[in-house]
């Protein structure tokens, strides 16, 4: 079940998965509510889990390449897969579908452990047939995600309207100033620039130029992480879509366009993209619309979503943040080790 969030809770918390960093005066300004009032709420969001914040260092820079993950089970044990597999440090998010008996998410892989990734995989007891596909380029993360509770006005007062995905899990070098900044960002991605100063024994300026460097750079992603139906978005599907090759980046554009596109990539010759909206019939129409435009996408395959396991290495239970942030285990940083 998810928590119930009453208009200004779900326009802050869309704030923050617009902008984590955001302070809360700009947040305020930009939903026109007392920033008192804001600060209080949005307090009280991240206190309770509801939204966690992260700062995610480029898969890249950790030696980590991504893949889009697609496991079938047997009926009987699909909850049990789904679990092992969310439980994986390397499988930073995970559904499983209602549409099917299966579990489709995201696995970050150093370069030539995908053999060993599937030899795990097939030792999982009730594990009938699984999907690997390397993630070449994307054109959404959640990171981008820029649901509609907001009005186009209050996110432009916002900022961050360019999420720079295609940064994400492509090249990128750390050193060592970096690296010692995302450590402190681990457990808290909305972190103070004092507190960060403190940590690092530098100046707060030299804390916020580096990490105004390192996110323009696309060394590290600010993530806002919240279950889209707290948002009020009841339905979340996994698309797959098979265009002309000369049409894949054309149609991952034009799918990571749509304001209920969370994340749309590239794995392989196919389009896998995760939606979320207020029903089913929102998703049908935009398909529709997209199929006028691109026809080679039919036949279309969508699968409604039954449970979101893990979003962002964070788990969830019944639409519940439930991990514990105070050892980051789940991090793509523990994965890299």
């Amino acid at each position: 079940m998810s928590i119930p969030l009453d208009d200004v809770d779900r326009r802050v918390a869309a704030a923050l998965v617009q902008d984590g960093r955001a302070p809360w005066r700009r947040i305020a300004a930009a939903i026109g509510e007392p920033e008192r009032s804001v600060a209080r709420r949005g307090r009280r969001l991240l206190d309770e889990g509801v939204v966690r914040v992260l700062a995610l260092p480029n898969p890249a820079g950790l030696g980590l390449a991504p893949y889009s993950l697609r496991v079938t089970a047997t009926p009987a044990s699909l909850r049990e897969v789904a679990e092992t597999l969310a439980e994986r440090a390397d499988v930073p998010m995970l559904s499983m579908l209602a549409s099917s008996n299966t579990c489709v998410g995201e696995a970050y892989l150093r370069v030539g452990d995908a053999r060993a990734f599937l030899d795990v995989l097939g030792a999982i007891p009730g594990v009938t047939a699984y999907e690997l596909d390397p993630i070449t380029r994307y054109h959404r993360t959640s990171s981008g995600w820029r649901p509609e509770v907001l009005t186009a006005e209050q996110q432009a007062q916002l900022g961050q309207a360019d999420e720079m995905a295609r940064l994400f899990a492509s090249p990128a070098e750390f050193d060592p100033a970096s690296e010692a900044l995302f450590e402190a960002m681990a457990l808290d991605g909305r972190a103070t620039a004092e507190s960060l100063s403190e940590r690092l024994n530098v100046s707060t300026a030299t804390v916020g130029n580096r990490l105004e460097r390192a996110r323009s750079n696309g060394q590290v992603f600010i993530r806002g992480v919240v279950s889209p139906a707290s948002l009020g978005y009841a339905t979340e599907a996994h698309l797959r879509l098979m265009p002309r090759l000369s049409e894949l980046d054309a149609v991952a554009e034009r799918l990571s366009a749509l304001p209920m596109t969370r994340v749309c990539a590239v794995a392989g010759t196919t389009v896998v993209a995760s939606l979320a909206a207020t029903g089913p019939l929102p998703i049908e129409q935009a398909l529709r619309d997209l199929a006028g435009e691109f026809p080679s996408i039919e036949p279309v395959q969508v699968d409604v979503v039954a449970e979101g396991l893990k979003r962002s290495a964070i788990r969830f239970v019944d639409d519940r943040p439930v991990s514990d942030l105070r050892e980051p285990t789940g991090t793509l940083a523990a994965s890299a080790r």
